[in-house]
């Protein structure tokens, strides 16, 4: 807005906006990866990872692999 004359504070979308584009996206993503999945030929192999860092934060990773 300050740098650009022409932009307006409407033409910002709202936070809300922003996090439901978000949510919608990631719903399509895991349709589509669970209509790719239910096409797998053979097993599907999941690995998994747990760690925390330094401040006691827990992270977990899944990796899924099928062909």
């Amino acid at each position: 807005l300050m740098l650009r004359q022409e932009l307006k504070d409407s033409d910002i979308p709202h936070r809300t906006t922003i996090r439901n584009r978000i949510l919608q996206v990631m719903d399509e993503h895991l349709n589509q990866l669970e209509e790719e999945m239910a096409k797998a030929l053979g097993k599907v192999s999941f690995t998994m990872d747990l760690w925390s860092d330094p401040n006691l934060v827990p992270f977990m990773a899944v990796t899924a692999h099928w062909i």
